[in-house]
């Protein structure tokens, strides 16, 4: 009887290298497809929350703006409205960064052009402990503005849990290098930040504005 020829160490390593081969081409398709699922659920995520906005705007038509003006909301009016919700701790997660977003850095710009309503979504990433039963702050005009000369607040508006409005509002302003100053008009960046305060929950959000 022959003696069975068993695999040569050529052999061998061919098919070790088929083997790794077929692994890393599996491996970066899992890759891929995983990734691509993150990126269209966060997508998806997005227009959840414009959808949300436009939920708000639907049920809050005083506070909508007038044709060539802007409003901001933010993600924490919202989910403090219940337009939209988060996960057991209040965050709502982007599942393509695996960040939560920033419920008052996040914001939806609302302008009226011509009587349509037109949505943009800017957002930023950051956990809030921020309690949803804090007030709703809303931003009048753009929450980044561009002017010339000297700028004129359009300010906020506040309400509290109840849907009363919160009159007195916080606000700090500060140049480029963080020194607070109480007029904005020499050529700059500024930041100003808006505060409401009720029931010891308080809310902030800022606004961005560059003189030329």
């Amino acid at each position: 009887m022959k003696d069975k020829k068993g695999f040569t160490l050529i052999e061998l390593l061919a098919v070790i290298c088929v083997i790794s081969f077929l692994g890393i081409i599996v491996g970066t398709s899992i890759t891929a497809a995983i990734q691509n699922v993150r990126k269209e659920t966060s997508e998806t995520q997005q227009k959840n929350i414009i959808s949300a906005a436009r939920n708000w705007a639907a049920e809050n038509i005083y506070a909508l703006p007038k044709e060539g003006e802007s409003i901001v909301v933010s993600l924490h009016d919202l989910m403090n409205g219940g337009y939209i919700s988060g996960d057991k701790d209040n965050q709502l997660m982007d599942t393509k960064t695996n960040q939560p977003f920033s419920k008052v850095g996040t914001l939806i710009t609302i302008k009226n052009e011509k009587g349509a309503y037109r949505y943009t979504l800017s957002i930023a990433y950051g956990k809030d402990n921020i309690n949803l039963s804090a007030p709703v702050v809303i931003l009048k005009g753009e929450a980044e503005m561009t002017v010339s000369g000297t700028f004129v607040d359009p300010g906020v508006v506040a309400y509290d849990q109840q849907g009363n409005e919160i009159t007195e509002i916080e606000t700090k302003i500060e140049d480029q290098n963080g020194v607070v100053v109480t007029t904005i008009n020499n050529p700059g960046t500024y930041t100003i930040t808006y505060t409401a305060t009720s029931k010891d929950q308080s809310t902030t959000i800022k606004r961005t504005v560059v003189v030329k």
